[in-house]
């Protein structure tokens, strides 16, 4: 992690949106650092596809809040490196997603780094902080989620 010097030295941002987007890169790059060859997104994929068996695009693409475009791609790079595959769902006009078995492997296999990046984060926290950003950050995303539906109800109206 950063020298405290270096921290201090990154401005204030003004900017909700900066501030969190600033962050993300920062604890993506410490993460993707541990977990190599994984990236944290496809991370988070299959272990939700490891969770969740047989789950839509468009219930994981909204759990995640990922787009539709980024998902379809991140699908596709998953499916092409044989981690995961497409099967029919109860709705025909989606494809649900499973783990294969090497996708299983390669998830057990990123799992230790994931939890040394976890270690790190939270021993450069003070104490309770941890506790705070996870609750903090879930109710950020809750009202984002939120606030994004109330503006598609709007426009449908």
């Amino acid at each position: 992690m950063a020298d405290t010097t270096e921290v201090n030295a990154l401005p204030e941002l003004a900017c909700a949106c900066a501030t969190v987007r600033r962050t993300a890169r920062l604890v993506t790059q410490m993460y993707s650092h541990e977990m190599a060859p994984l990236e944290p997104g496809q991370f988070a994929l299959l272990s939700a596809f490891e969770s969740h068996p047989g789950v839509s695009q468009m219930t994981i693409g909204r759990a995640l809040g990922i787009d539709k475009t980024t998902l379809s791609r991140n699908l596709r790079l998953l499916e092409r490196s044989s981690w995961i595959i497409a099967g029919p769902t109860s709705d025909q006009r989606e494809r649900g997603y499973r783990l294969t078995n090497a996708g299983k492997k390669v998830l057990a296999s990123s799992r230790a780094g994931w939890s040394r990046a976890q270690k790190k984060l939270r021993s450069a926290l003070q104490p309770g902080e941890w506790e705070s950003m996870m609750n903090v950050f879930g109710r950020v995303a809750l009202a984002v989620q939120q606030q994004s539906g109330s503006e598609r109800k709007g426009r449908n109206a």
